[in-house]
C-alpha cells in the first residue's frame, strides 16, 4: 500500500511537470541562453560554446535526462557603441515511462549597447524565436484495460484514444540584461526574461484551452574579491510559470591559481539552495578558455520518501574562443566585450 501511494504521488508530480514546467538546470548560470536570450554575446571572447547535461531522479525506475548545446557570438559591424549578437540553442529532454520527449531549437538575437566610454556598463536586449516538438510513446505504457484479471496482456486494447502523439509549435521569448564589469574579478549581472510569450497550445487532444504558461525569470549574479586570490560569488534566481514558482540562492568561493599562459586558472566551490526542494553542491574550474562545472542535487522535498534524497547529477562545459577583440573603446577599464 505504501509503495502504491509513492507511485501515485510520482505520477501526479510528473503530470504537473509536463503541463507546467520547462527544461531547467541547477547550474542556471552555466546555461545562459536558456536563462535569458539577452545573454547572447554578453561574454569576453569571439565565440562561446556551451554544453549541459542533467540526469534527474536516478532512484526512480525511469530517470529524467536533459541535454543542451548552444553557441553564440557578436557580429562585426561599423557601429561605435553598439553591437548585435546571435546565438543558437538546442535542447532535448526525455522523461518517464512514456518516453515523453521534448526537442527545442531556438535562435537568440541580442543587441548589446555600451552605456559609458570606459566599457564597464552594458545593456542587452534579446529576442528568442524557436520551434518545439513534444512526443510520447503509447506502446511503452500499460493501462488497466490491458489486465485480463490474471496478468498483463499487451494484445488487449488500452481503451485510450489519443488524437496525436506528437505536437510541434512555434515559441517566442525575450529578455533584458544589464552588466557592470569593472575588471575580470569584479562584476554584477542582472537579468529579466519572459519566455513563451505567445502561449502555444500544449494539448494532444486538440484542446485549445491547454496552453503553455508564460515563464518569467529574474536573476542576479555578482563577483568581487575579498582577498588576494579569493573571490566571493553570490547569486539568486526567481522563476514563475503559471501557479509554479522557484527561488534559488547561491554562494561560491573562487580561488585563483597561478595563471597559465597568461590566462585565468581558478577553482570554485559552493552551492545553491532551491527553496523547499533541494540543496545543490557545485564544484567548478576555470582553465584557460574552458569552464567546467559538476553539481549534485540533494532532494529535500516531499519526494524524499521515493528518491532517498537523491536528486539530479549535472555537468556543464563552456569553451570561449578568443582572438583580438574586434571592437575596442578609446578609454576602458578592462579589456572586455567591446
Amino acid at each position: 500500500m505504501k509503495k502504491n501511494k509513492i507511485i501515485l504521488f510520482l505520477m501526479i508530480c510528473c503530470v504537473s511537470l509536463i503541463h507546467a514546467q520547462d527544461i531547467h538546470y541547477s547550474q542556471f548560470n552555466a546555461s545562459p541562453q536558456n536563462l535569458n536570450p539577452a545573454q547572447a554575446g554578453l561574454f569576453d571572447g569571439d565565440w562561446r560554446f556551451v554544453g549541459n547535461f542533467r540526469s534527474q531522479w536516478s532512484a526512480i525506475p525511469v530517470p529524467y535526462r536533459t541535454l543542451s548545446i548552444a553557441s553564440d557570438t557578436r557580429l562585426k559591424t561599423k557601429l561605435e557603441k553598439d553591437v548585435p549578437a546571435l546565438g543558437l540553442l538546442i535542447n532535448t529532454d526525455k522523461s518517464g515511462d512514456s518516453r515523453f520527449t521534448t526537442t527545442q531549437l531556438f535562435v537568440s538575437g541580442a543587441y548589446v549597447k555600451k552605456l559609458n566610454k570606459d566599457s564597464t556598463h552594458f545593456l542587452s536586449v534579446g529576442l528568442q524565436p524557436g520551434v518545439t516538438t513534444k512526443s510520447f510513446d503509447v506502446s511503452a505504457l500499460t493501462f488497466d484495460n490491458q489486465y485480463d484479471g490474471d496478468s498483463y496482456n499487451a494484445s488487449m486494447s488500452s481503451g485510450e484514444n489519443f488524437s496525436k502523439t506528437r505536437i510541434t509549435y512555434f515559441d517566442f521569448g525575450g529578455g533584458l540584461a544589464y552588466l557592470w564589469k569593472k575588471n575580470s574579478r569584479t562584476l554584477v549581472s542582472i537579468g529579466l526574461s519572459a519566455l513563451h510569450l505567445n502561449r502555444p497550445k500544449q494539448s494532444f487532444f486538440n484542446n485549445d484551452d491547454t496552453r503553455l504558461d508564460v515563464k518569467t525569470n529574474v536573476s542576479a549574479i555578482a563577483e568581487f574579491p575579498v582577498a588576494t586570490q579569493l573571490d566571493v560569488l553570490p547569486s539568486i534566481l526567481y522563476q514563475r510559470q503559471g501557479t509554479f514558482q522557484e527561488t534559488v540562492v547561491g554562494l561560491f568561493g573562487k580561488y585563483h591559481l597561478k595563471p597559465i599562459d597568461g590566462m585565468t586558472t581558478a577553482v570554485s566551490l559552493g552551492g545553491f539552495y532551491r527553496i523547499k526542494d533541494a540543496f545543490v553542491l557545485v564544484a567548478n574550474m576555470d582553465y584557460k578558455n574552458f569552464n567546467v562545472g559538476f553539481s549534485y542535487d540533494i532532494n529535500t522535498s516531499k519526494l524524499i520518501e521515493a528518491t532517498n534524497r537523491r536528486g539530479g547529477f549535472e555537468i556543464s562545459l563552456i569553451y570561449i574562443f578568443k582572438k583580438v577583440a574586434p571592437f575596442v573603446a578609446k578609454k576602458r577599464v578592462c579589456p572586455i566585450y567591446m
